[in-house]
């Protein structure tokens, strides 16, 4: 048995979508937890997912409250679907199966007030939650992480500022830094 999880109600069949692979897949996990974390609708910018050698999925905030800014107050359904076509090793991350055929819906749970949800998971230790932290070691993963996805997926810096509150608020000095190294003034 395998979870897709999404912020949209009522499906019955599951459509493959082109997200950021650049291919259409539908996306399934074989954690449910793992999957609420993909109830609403965030990116790279918001938190870095990851899983510890047991399995466990861990979050860590890009910034302060992301968890309560994306989560809180939000619903989203459970998907519960076959495994039949699913494939690993597709994308870059292990615990991501995907398909690129429509998927029949077997049952459907809903979610209601996501947040208090991934919060229980985490009471009962199966989520990490790692909580922004104004402490270097933690500042530089998220910094590493911005800088990154900006580079990676060649984010048109001097519009980002004003395109995404995020930005604006919490990465403008990352974004004026590199704009600035990026100005072509360092070569010879």
């Amino acid at each position: 048995m395998l979870y897709h999880v999404s912020p949209i109600a009522g499906l019955k069949i599951l459509q493959p979508r082109v997200s950021t692979h650049g291919k259409a897949y539908v996306y399934a996990v074989e954690n449910m937890v793992t999957g609420l974390l993909f109830g609403v609708r965030h990116d790279d910018f918001d938190f870095i997912i990851s899983n510890n050698e047991k399995g466990t999925p861990i979050l860590y905030e890009c910034y302060p409250d992301a968890l309560k800014s994306v989560y809180q107050g939000k619903n989203c359904s459970v998907y519960y679907i076959n495994d039949d076509g699913f494939q690993r090793n597709k994308t870059s991350w292990d615990v991501e199966l995907v398909c690129e055929n429509e998927v029949q819906v077997i049952d459907e749970r809903i979610i209601n007030d996501l947040y208090n949800r991934l919060l229980d998971e985490e009471k009962h230790g199966n989520l990490i939650i790692h909580r922004y932290e104004y402490c270097p070691e933690y500042r530089k993963r998220i910094s590493n992480q911005i800088v990154d996805r900006l580079i990676r997926w060649e984010i048109d810096l001097e519009s980002i500022i004003r395109q995404d509150n995020r930005f604006s608020t919490y990465y403008k000095e990352i974004v004026t830094e590199l704009m600035h190294i990026t100005d072509g003034h360092l070569l010879p």
